[in-house]
């Protein structure tokens, strides 16, 4: 059953220190030396946000916590049964994704909602956190994984 178990304890712990970083990134976020940043590409603010992406399911924190507990729950299933340590960008994707899916999960029970802290000033798009940004990179990873397996005729979507 499981694949790799090397693979597993990379997951799991990538994903604890994925979550703290990202933690303590927002801590250090709000000291009051950062906080006050603002420049043209962006600046530190605080919005709590009780929705999912781009505000959609607004004060459902709930079932938002739960979808994300459903999500992270298969992949960590996915994880334990197919991957091995060699497939380091389904790894890293992985890792990011449930680091970042744990923390949004993690403030919405505790809050009732997400703390939002990044806005770009450059461009009119919806403040986001450290915990968004690695659900992100982690999806744009798996893609390219996805992209670089199809060219060399190695994908398999199980």
């Amino acid at each position: 059953m499981l694949k790799d178990k090397k693979a597993f304890i990379f997951f799991f712990l990538m994903t604890v220190i994925f979550l703290d970083f990202a933690r303590q990134l927002k801590k250090i976020s709000f000291n009051s030396i950062i906080e006050n940043i603002n420049n043209p590409v962006f600046q530190i603010v605080h919005v709590n946000n009780s929705g999912g992406a781009f505000g959609i399911f607004e004060n459902s924190a709930l079932i938002l916590a739960i979808l994300g507990l459903v999500a992270v729950s298969y992949i960590t299933g996915y994880v334990f049964k197919h991957v091995c340590f060699s497939d380091k960008l389904v790894l890293l994707s992985s890792t990011l994704f449930c680091a970042g899916t744990l923390g949004n999960v993690i403030e919405r029970l505790k809050y009732g909602y997400v703390i939002d802290y990044i806005k770009l000033n450059f461009v009119d798009f919806p403040v986001f956190n450290s915990y968004d940004i690695m659900i992100c990179v982690g999806i744009i990873i798996y893609f390219v994984y996805i992209v670089l397996s199809y060219k060399k005729g190695e994908y398999d979507s199980n």
